[in-house]
């Protein structure tokens, strides 16, 4: 029995990344699609999604199929100054992006609800609030401060986005690889 290559792009993180790119929340995105916000998370989280209905969201987006597995990652960039960039709205926009409830949001983070609160409202947040907001909400220090935000003077910061492109396009390249030898391991069964 033959086995099936697994897909090599995660297709809801895909789909995730393309409505994010396309400046749509995801409360928008999910109203589009005549569905709750708990159900496009539910989509986000899928690792392969049904054609059909991975065609009707490229549809919403107004993308093809092709566009949609030929994505690459635009790197996002904010639309204020750098100075402009209020910690704690960002953090704000994250929670309603994704749709998270504030209550259990908190008690992951270890803070009541107020404190919380407390923390939208500040400007700037220290290193170790930085670090706690990041963990919990599963994202890098760059994707909640933007790439114009980040400290330049890091000597690694380069380095490690010069891999991860690569690394990216290396995924690309086996994807397209193993599309390849499914269709031509096809035509010799014909």
């Amino acid at each position: 029995m033959e086995v099936i290559p697994k897909n090599i792009i995660h297709e809801g993180a895909r789909l995730k990344q393309i409505v994010r790119d396309k400046h749509m929340k995801i409360l928008d995105f999910a109203r589009k699609a005549h569905f709750s916000n708990q159900i496009a998370h539910y989509y986000f989280r899928q690792e392969a999604i049904k054609r059909t209905k991975l065609q009707e969201f490229c549809n919403l987006l107004g993308i093809s199929l092709d566009e949609f597995y030929a994505w690459t990652h635009p790197r996002r960039v904010l639309s204020q100054p750098a100075t402009d960039l209020h910690q704690g709205h960002r953090l704000d926009e994250l929670i309603e992006e994704k749709g998270l409830n504030k209550t259990r949001l908190a008690n992951r983070m270890n803070l009541s609800r107020r404190a919380l609160y407390n923390l939208i409202e500040k400007p700037v947040f220290t290193p170790e609030q930085l670090k706690k907001v990041c963990q919990v909400l599963e994202i890098s220090a760059k994707d909640f401060l933007g790439a114009n935000h980040v400290d330049d003077n890091d000597p690694e910061a380069p380095e490690i986005e010069s891999w991860k492109d690569k690394y990216y396009k290396l995924l690309e390249d086996y994807n397209k690889a193993l599309v390849e030898i499914s269709r031509l391991r096809e035509q010799t069964r014909s």
